[in-house]
């Protein structure tokens, strides 16, 4: 019995276009692919991405934000895929700034069940969260995480876990001994 790809969504919301977030997102998406899924990767350093203007008229004129960017494209890929590898490099105890532009502008697809915009099609897809940053100690922004997790939750994504990829201050995560095979054989998982 043969089974359907799933389409896996991989974007790094770091302004850098190949430091550890994007290294990270693909070598996820790596392990994803070599259990046959289909996979789409963006980076925000190569997008053209504006801030949320809260006008409010992507709920009135069937989902479309009026902003000319590239977001669209990223909407499009995002209902396509089952699952989604979001690359977020903690920068001062938070996400990155481009990092919060892409999870504002989710809003045209994505709202909580009690919404009433809320979209049921939508809801549901995994979410993968890889989170990366400077400091070694795993521990110091996990309050911050755990707030990030919930507030997918929120938005009705299925969060399969988030990593934490540490001291990438001192060593890059591609420089980092068995991350590698671990991001990769984490990545494998999400096919099944």
């Amino acid at each position: 019995m043969s089974h359907t790809p799933i389409n896996i969504f991989g974007f790094s919301a770091s302004p850098r276009l190949q430091g550890s977030t994007a290294w990270a997102v693909n070598t996820l998406l790596k392990g994803a692919q070599l259990q046959g899924a289909h996979i789409f990767f963006k980076s925000a350093a190569r997008l053209d991405l504006r801030p949320c203007q809260a006008c409010f008229a992507c709920r009135s004129n069937g989902r479309h934000c009026v902003i000319n960017d590239d977001m669209p494209s990223l909407h499009a890929a995002i209902l396509q895929a089952q699952c989604l590898v979001l690359g977020l490099p903690i920068f001062i105890g938070q996400m990155s700034a481009q990092a919060k532009i892409f999870l504002d502008r989710l809003h045209p697809l994505f709202a909580p069940r009690f919404s009433p915009t809320f979209e049921p099609q939508n809801a549901g897809k995994k979410l993968l969260l890889a989170f990366v940053q400077g400091n070694p100690d795993p521990a110091l922004f996990r309050t911050y995480i755990d707030y990030t997790e919930q507030l997918f939750r929120t938005l009705e994504f299925d969060v399969q876990q988030s990593l934490i990829i540490t001291g990438t201050r001192s060593h890059n995560a591609k420089e980092q001994q068995d991350l590698q095979t671990h991001l990769q054989t984490i990545g494998a998982s999400l096919c099944s």
